[in-house]
């Protein structure tokens, strides 16, 4: 049977930043109905003191999202949120997660804390769509491609530093610029935990969940809870959080060694139902 071709999405790199912007259009227009939950339920639930918003239609957006591209590449992919895989997934970030959950909580002790309601659906928004716009999407498109190996790592430095970077652009938002600074690393550390265990595992699930309850960790602070997520300033508590975005990068290099580069292969072979395809 002949390969379908997909003309640019055939492209790897070119694939992987189409299908980032694809999947964040995709997930702002589903938030659009955030706007409304905000206003009349958030607004009134915490009198107007917080500027978290709700995230849930984002993160609606972003599993339509999902749902076009495995509709577009049918009946070949299998999908990236599944079952299978999620507890590996889990414990291959559970050091990074208890980590940074100690260090959410320090933050706690220095900034106090906002509403939980507010930090549990603002969690959505990232947990969902960012996992979705610079992992699920386009790493997928990219191990579809796969011709070696070796280009294994291309993607997963490339998700890693991509990720990192858009967090710097915070400071165009009102963040501090230190701070800002220092997001951006510990966000590039924590992407590669993210992406090793999406390219070991297959399945997007588990890095959705962790990603979600770190957010929602976050969130909880009583100073990122009033600026809608935007660090103003860098405590104990967030240098706590650098330290399991080191672990998570360390982690995340260990995870993809060339050892393991023919269980990840398998895994993506199957996911694609290369074998059936000639």
């Amino acid at each position: 049977m002949k390969k379908r071709q997909h003309k640019i999405l055939d492209h790897p790199i070119l694939g992987y930043f189409l299908l980032l912007v694809f999947a964040m259009v995709v997930s702002e227009l589903g938030g659009m109905i955030d706007g409304p939950i905000n206003h009349h339920v958030l607004g009134s639930a915490s009198g107007g003191s917080a500027t978290l918003g709700c995230g849930i239609g984002t993160a609606t957006g972003a599993l339509v999202a999902v749902g076009l591209f495995k509709l577009w590449f049918r009946p070949d992919f299998k999908g990236c949120i599944q079952t299978k895989g999620l507890l590996t997934g889990i414990l291959l970030l559970l050091p990074v997660l208890v980590i940074h959950y100690i260090g959410s909580i320090v933050s706690w002790t220095t900034f106090g804390t906002g509403g939980i309601l507010l930090a549990f659906l603002a969690a959505f928004a990232p947990g969902f769509g960012e996992e979705v716009a610079f992992r699920g999407l386009g790493v997928a498109n990219y191990m579809r491609t796969i011709k070696s190996e070796k280009q294994i790592k291309v993607i997963f430095w490339l998700s890693s530093l991509v990720f990192g970077l858009v967090h710097a652009t915070n400071i165009l938002v009102g963040g501090d610029p230190f701070s800002c600074a220092v997001q951006a690393v510990y966000a590039t550390g924590i992407g590669m935990a993210l992406g090793a265990v999406y390219l070991r595992t297959g399945n997007l699930l588990p890095c959705i969940l962790g990603h979600m309850s770190l957010d929602f960790m976050e969130f909880m602070r009583g100073d990122l809870s009033q600026s809608g997520g935007i660090m103003t300033s860098t405590g104990v508590g967030d240098w706590i959080t650098c330290g399991a975005a080191a672990v998570g990068a360390v982690l995340g290099l260990w995870m993809i060694q060339s050892k393991y580069h023919p269980q990840i292969i398998a895994v993506w072979n199957e996911k694609w139902s290369k074998g059936n395809i000639e």
